[in-house]
């Protein structure tokens, strides 16, 4: 049970699916020169993301929960923004859009996602949180004013 990682400058790897997610992404940052507090991912030819970067028990999952066999996946670095919603996912395969066209437009889809997902929750908690003001009204014409403003205004 095996699958290629793609990454760098046209560099594959292959690696066995038998082996916990924490065990595969520690050898991947070390076959890319990632560093240990950088977050990857992959990402299928079909521009899924398999979202191993946010499996809750790294340490106990098998890789095999996540990934098929023999298909081919891309390594990508996960760069997380002031909170987790606001996420950029960069390829670590260098020229993405020679090799596979449309999964550089599928990351900058992913990468907007993220990021509009994110100003819309910020943005609709902001407004939650300011507090309601009012503006005075403005005193209307009445009547006779209007009729004297209607007036001067004919001369």
């Amino acid at each position: 049970m095996f699958v290629t990682v793609r990454y760098g400058a046209n560099c594959q790897e292959m690696v066995n699916l038998q082996c916990r997610v924490l065990i595969l992404t520690a050898h991947l940052k070390r076959k890319c020169q990632c560093r240990s507090e950088d977050h990857i991912d992959l990402l299928d030819e079909a521009g899924t993301l398999m979202n191993l970067s946010k499996v809750e028990n790294a340490a106990s999952e098998f890789t095999s929960k996540y990934l098929r066999e023999r298909e081919h996946y891309i390594l990508i670095r996960v760069v997380r923004g002031e909170s987790s919603e606001a996420t950029c996912y960069e390829s670590l395969l260098e020229n993405l859009g020679k090799h596979y066209p449309n999964l550089a437009d599928r990351l900058q889809q992913l990468s907007a996602n993220t990021q509009m997902r994110h100003q819309w929750r910020r943005g609709s908690l902001q407004r939650r949180t300011q507090p309601r003001t009012s503006t005075p009204a403005r005193p209307r014409p009445t009547s006779q004013k209007k009729s004297a403003e209607l007036k001067g205004t004919h001369r």
